[in-house]
């Protein structure tokens, strides 16, 4: 008897949820309002520069693993210890893009302190 009383409250819940959830919340871009434009202006400024951050990242992997695989490789060819060869090659390959990623973390930080200062316009309504 027990059991049956909780397996119908359990069901009734089960079926009255549906009830209680909200509909789905129209694009914040639809909106007229000029905070809920500006923070919609600002997510997008944050995912573009998430997305340049690792795509710098990787591209900057790419180069320093590329330069280690040969060093080690050549190491491995000419009899040598290859884990000296790999951390050899690791420290200059970093330390030859470290210029590069640099600026490409500076662009897409200036970037993103440009959208986020046209969007924060969006929200004071000018």
């Amino acid at each position: 008897m027990k059991k049956l009383q909780v397996t119908l409250i359990v069901l009734a819940a089960a079926l009255a949820a549906p009830a209680f959830a909200q509909t789905a919340a129209a694009p914040a871009t639809a909106s007229n309002d000029p905070i809920v434009q500006m923070r919609a202006q600002q997510r997008v400024a944050n995912e573009a520069y998430a997305k340049g951050l690792i795509a710098a990242y990787q591209d900057r992997q790419k180069k320093v693993g590329s330069a280690v695989e040969t060093a080690v490789n050549e190491a491995t060819a000419a009899g040598k210890d290859p884990l000296v060869a790999k951390r050899d090659a690791h420290a200059k390959a970093t330390k030859a893009t470290q210029a590069e990623y640099d600026a490409q973390l500076k662009k897409l930080a200036d970037e993103r302190k440009i959208a986020m200062a046209a969007a924060e316009k969006t929200g004071k309504g000018g």
